[in-house]
């Protein structure tokens, strides 16, 4: 049965770079170990570079997705700032350095060994921006989503995106999504059951889980990963309310927030 876990930077410590296949670091950095094992489908890390420390993708056999939480960092001659994405497809080579004021990068990608073989080449690196690829507001559902990987790239199958939400609610009717999935809380707080989360906690939730979540005075907002095409069932007392809904048609509901406003 799928499962929930839970776990704040807070209560994990700062260690060595881990040892991953196709990857090292150079540098001053130190990293925090938020979700990872051989019984977990998604990992996560939490990199944190002083100025000019780098880390280098040689060829890796999965996806590798960086958020810049803090700072900034270089990458195939380009600067980003914070909120900027850095995908590393499997089969890809990059350098990534963080900026004069050091980086604190999230990394997820799905477990290694993985038993599971990308559908699709591979190869590149792309980077995107705070605007991402599209930024959408819903005012019905009080959400204003970013996102920066979409599934549809010819060479990836990667999702990223984030919801902002302004306003507090309650925890919301139940829902599941087909895939495996972490969740971030990069601001405010979010709600689940009778525990209020703060950024810096990230949720691993297993594919087909039923969970529920609310907003926290002061809003809040989150990012959410998945290495393949994201869908969505909602569920009543009597199951399922619909057949999975792909994500990707919210990409069309509401209204398209100009880049850099």
């Amino acid at each position: 049965m799928g499962h929930i876990n839970i776990v704040s930077a807070e209560e994990v410590g700062l260690g060595e770079f881990p040892g991953l296949a196709g990857l090292s670091a150079q540098g001053s950095l130190q990293t925090r170990a938020m979700i990872h094992g051989p019984d977990r489908p998604l990992w996560l890390w939490m990199h944190e570079l002083k100025s000019g420390a780098s880390i280098q993708w040689n060829s890796p056999n999965v996806g590798h997705v960086l958020h810049v939480w803090k700072g900034a960092a270089n990458v195939g001659g380009r600067t980003t700032s914070t909120d900027a994405v850095i995908c590393i497809e499997h089969g890809a080579n990059a350098v990534v350095q963080a900026g004069e004021n050091g980086a604190t990068l999230l990394h997820y990608h799905s477990r290694i060994p993985h038993p599971m073989q990308d559908s699709r080449p591979g190869g590149h690196v792309h980077v995107s921006d705070r605007d991402g690829l599209l930024k959408v507001k819903n005012e019905q559902y009080d959400v204003t989503t970013t996102f920066w990987l979409d599934s549809q790239c010819p060479n990836c199958e990667l999702w990223l995106h984030k919801s902002e939400i302004v306003n507090p609610r309650p925890q919301s009717l139940p829902h599941f999504h087909p895939e495996d999935e972490i969740i971030f809380v990069v601001k405010g707080g979010m709600i689940v059951g009778r525990r209020i989360l703060k950024p810096g906690t990230a949720l691993a939730v297993d594919a087909n889980t039923t969970y529920a979540f609310g907003v926290d005075q002061g809003g809040l907002a989150f990012t959410n990963f998945r290495p393949i095409e994201p869908h969505y069932v909602m569920m009543s007392r009597d199951g399922p309310m619909h057949a999975p809904y792909n994500e990707r048609e919210q990409m069309s509901i509401g209204t398209v927030i100009p880049t850099g406003a």
